[in-house]
């Protein structure tokens, strides 16, 4: 997979984002070198399979593109709408199947900034297997919003957009839910 970088004489996102919605294909790609990390590593917690996160990836990508158009500017959070696509597609993968045929041997740990946060260093720090376990104890809402937080990279206002609520709820749910994940990988060892 290719991850190309932005250079900083790129437009700003407001602009690109107007282009893309004119058809402007060079546009859409710089969105799509910003963003692919983040949406990579949010299909890739939700599968662990590192091939079918890039499909689902590329998908959640065509599918942005071939809807850039009919999205009112005024109205587009780019990262929550792209998270939502990223969701979409991923529960149109496990409804359809194709999950279980899918090899989830894959050995690759998501790139990871642990630069983040106090949060996201503590994640690092504990393997990927335990982690996963431990996410699985977390209710639904707690789950998803670590993994858009810390795997996607989102920040509390993208997150709140994506997931419907205000920045104060996902401050919340992200407190309750790191909390609760400490104790559960404690409880773990």
């Amino acid at each position: 997979m290719h991850i190309a970088t932005v250079h900083a004489g790129d437009h700003d996102e407001d602009e690109l984002i107007r282009l893309a919605q004119a058809g402007d294909g060079a546009a859409f790609g710089q969105l799509y070198d910003r963003y692919l990390p983040s949406i990579y590593r949010y299909t890739y917690s939700k599968t662990s399979s590192r091939s079918a996160a890039e499909d689902l990836t590329s998908e959640t990508f065509l599918r942005a593109f071939r809807a850039i158009a009919r999205r009112p500017r005024a109205h587009l959070n780019f990262a929550a709408w792209l998270v939502t696509i990223a969701r979409n597609v991923v529960i149109d993968h496990h409804r359809s199947g194709w999950s279980r045929l899918a090899i989830v041997t894959d050995e690759v740990d998501p790139q990871v900034d642990e630069s983040v946060g106090p949060e996201q260093a503590a994640l690092a720090s504990v393997s990927e297997a335990s982690l996963r376990g431990a996410l699985t104890h977390l209710p639904d809402d707690q789950r998803e919003c670590l993994l858009l937080r810390f795997f996607a990279g989102l920040s509390i206002s993208e997150t709140a957009a994506a997931m419907e609520r205000t920045d104060g709820a996902i401050k919340q749910l992200q407190f309750r839910a790191t909390n609760r994940l400490r104790r559960i990988l404690k409880d773990l060892r």
